[in-house]
């Protein structure tokens, strides 16, 4: 198995991973990938990365590290792009007819977050150790 396949499978079942567990907390609340917006822009992009192997070998490591920088911008759009404050909507009211307070809460990275991470590195340092083995 040559360097880049042992990468790439770990690659992908991080990214697998970071695709099943929780990627945001808004206090005690764990937030999948699938219930953040903008969810599919990571997925395609991871996709697209992976599919960087496929590509020959000096060729593919350029690619392959444009597409990473990427795959780590959109999982940070979609781990930090989501406010949970704003629900309920403005002017919303419980069942006694009194306002609800909606309480401020940050959102913080889940584990999610660091496997696409992880993901990104292990599929660039396979393309680079693909890319600097001799050709022959």
């Amino acid at each position: 198995m040559t360097p880049l396949a042992k990468w790439t499978v770990v690659a992908v079942c991080l990214t697998a991973l970071a695709a099943l567990v929780p990627w945001s907390r808004y206090g005690q609340v764990d937030v999948e990938l699938s219930r953040l917006p903008l969810w599919w822009l990571y997925l395609g992009a991871a996709v697209l990365l992976h599919a960087c192997a496929l590509l020959p070998a000096r060729s593919g490591f350029v690619p392959g590290f444009v597409v990473g920088t990427a795959v780590l911008t959109t999982a940070a759009l979609v781990a930090f792009g989501y406010d949970e404050a704003s629900w309920p909507p403005p002017g919303a009211v419980d069942a006694g007819g009194f306002p609800v307070a909606v309480p401020m809460v940050a959102p913080r990275p889940g584990p999610g977050v660091l496997f696409a991470v992880a993901s990104v590195v292990a599929q660039v340092v396979g393309l680079r150790a693909r890319a600097r083995l001799p050709v022959g």
